[in-house]
């Protein structure tokens, strides 16, 4: 399936199919904290940057965070509600993740915060916007609890 047909979803199940295995082996050769933090700051300057680009179109408001959300949702990926919603404030709890689901088939669960939930904070870093997150399913919690909140100046 091209790219541009493909949903989210379907392209984090690929990125997991090699980078699931790269992590461990990393872990093995160089010890988890180790290649954790190396990982980890490879993804959040990626992300970062990803933010960025879209605080450098223009595309950082409310509107913006929802179509985000709505991507990643795609093809039912993701069950959330929104529990706040201003100007400058949009809030949203995610009750059912495809994307934990899928780490814990494959028995990767370990590894969910580090490659599927930590590009949230560093994208909105680059963006330009606060981010909150107290809790996650992949991690035990009721929900993920999503905060953002945009400075309206």
């Amino acid at each position: 399936m091209a790219k541009g047909n493909s949903t989210q979803f379907e392209r984090f199940k690929a990125q997991m199919a090699v980078l699931v295995p790269l992590v461990r082996r990393l872990r093995e050769e160089f010890g988890e904290a180790k290649a954790d933090a190396l990982v980890g700051e490879v993804l959040d300057a990626e992300a970062r940057t990803q933010g960025e680009r879209l605080a450098a179109a223009g595309r950082v408001n409310r509107e913006s965070i929802w179509r985000g959300a709505e991507v990643f949702a795609a093809g039912g990926a993701m069950e959330f509600e929104t529990v706040s919603e201003s100007e400058s404030e949009f809030g949203f709890d995610v009750r059912r993740c495809s994307y934990a689901e899928h780490m814990e088939k494959i028995g990767a669960t370990d590894l969910g915060p580090l490659l599927a939930c930590g590009a949230d904070a560093p994208t909105a870093e680059g963006m330009g916007i606060a981010f909150e997150r107290r809790q996650t399913l992949i991690t035990g919690g009721s929900c993920c609890d999503f905060r953002y909140r945009v400075d309206s100046n």
